[in-house]
């Protein structure tokens, strides 16, 4: 009974304390003279905050984002390898038209 009373005040608090850093940020003054007018030590607000973060951070559980990888071109991309007498170019899945035809003048040259 005790322990659930004590976990019952400290959610009071902090719901006080959060609505008290609400209050300040949403006032459109300095931290330091909202405290001022609510007779509140500048320490004992950042107190509170720090607090409030603990507890709201506390509560967060991580999760993953899956990140879709770009392939790089390794050997098992390439689509063709073309021989031009003794030059060669290997053309990757996906490559188009223009650089396809690109390489080829390129190889003739060699």
């Amino acid at each position: 009974m005790e322990q659930s009373l004590q976990v019952l005040s400290a959610k009071q608090r902090m719901a006080e304390w959060s609505e008290r850093i609400s209050s300040c940020r949403n006032s459109g003054i300095s931290v330091k003279q909202w405290c001022q007018e609510q007779g509140i030590p500048e320490k004992t607000y950042y107190y509170w905050q720090r607090r409030v973060f603990q507890a709201l951070t506390a509560q967060q559980e991580p999760y993953f984002a899956r990140v879709p990888v770009e392939r790089q071109n390794s050997s098992q991309d390439v689509a063709v390898t073309v021989r031009i007498g003794n030059a060669q170019a290997d053309i990757y899945t996906g490559a188009d038209a223009g650089t396809i035809e690109a390489v080829c003048r390129a190889l003739k040259t060699c």
